[in-house]
Formats: C-alpha cells, structure tokens, sequence
C-alpha cells in the first residue's frame, strides 16, 4: 500500500488536532515527575526518623548493669520481667 503526501499531511493534521484538545480539554496530563515510596520504604524512613530523635544510651546505667549481671548481683522477679512484657503488648496494640 502507498501512502501519498496529502494523506500522510490528513493524518498529520488530525493527529496535530488531537493533541492540541488533549492539551486545552479539561483531562490535561500532569508532566511532572512524581515518585511515591512503597510501605516498607515510608516505615524504614520512620525509623530511621526516630533513631535520630531517641535519647542517646545512658552508659554509666548499662556498665553497672552489666557489671552486676557478671556479678551475680542482679536479681529481677519473674513478677516484673511479666508485667513489663504485658505492658509493651498492650503499648504495642495500642500504638
């Protein structure tokens, strides 16, 4: 099949129309770019934002722990390690 000149012009000239209402309709197309996170990006981000707003670690307190668990000189009940763990649970659900 051959296409002559005043058909290929026909085509141009309609596609040229298309284009331009594509551009005045009211559906105009945003050409921005645009970049949306996945969920486990968003959490990682969070993370991350509260590692850097977190207290830093009181190190005199985890040294004399550790030296009184190498001791043998610290003791917890099993009561409260049970009641801490129930309290993260319920902060946990909450949250």
């Amino acid at each position: 099949m051959k296409i002559s000149s005043e058909q290929l012009g026909e085509v141009l000239q309609a596609y040229g129309q298309q284009q331009r209402q594509n551009e005045t309709g009211t559906e105009k197309k945003d050409k921005s770019d645009k970049l949306s996170l996945s969920t486990e990006m968003k959490e990682i981000q969070l993370a991350k934002e509260n590692l850097a707003n977190k207290e830093p670690v009181r190190q005199e307190k985890v040294d004399s722990l550790k030296q009184a668990i190498q001791s043998g000189n610290y003791n917890v009940s099993g009561e409260e390690v049970a009641e801490k763990m129930l309290e993260r649970v319920i902060v946990d659900q909450l949250v």
